[in-house]
Parts: C-alpha cells; sequence; structure tokens
C-alpha cells in the first residue's frame, strides 16, 4: 500500500466516523455505526502508523 492509499483510507474513515458522531440525538443514530466507524479509523491509523515506521526505521 503506498502512503496515498493509507492517507486516503484514514481520510475516508475519519471523515466516516464524524459523520456518525453527529447523527447522535437523532434517530438516525446507531451507536453501532458509531463504534464501528470509530475502530475503522483506529485501523486506519495503525495501518499508516506501521507503513510509516516500515519505510523509515531508524525514525522515532
Amino acid at each position: 500500500m503506498s502512503d496515498k492509499d493509507a492517507h486516503s483510507r484514514l481520510a475516508e474513515a475519519r471523515r466516516v466516523a464524524t459523520q456518525e458522531l453527529f447523527k447522535q440525538g437523532t434517530p438516525d443514530y446507531d451507536p453501532r455505526a458509531h463504534q464501528r466507524a470509530v475502530e475503522a479509523q483506529h485501523k486506519a491509523q495503525v495501518a499508516l502508523d506501521s507503513e510509516r515506521a516500515a519505510e523509515h526505521p531508524d525514525a522515532d
């Protein structure tokens, strides 16, 4: 996966999580959908961090 793909996936995951968050207090809010979106965002962040670490093993 390229760095751009990882960034795109993270940006999309953040967008979806934010959309779900803004539904709180409305009939459209589904806590399970929000939790899945947050987990997808976390997974995308971990993937991006892992990719960066693989590209720059000596960086902290």
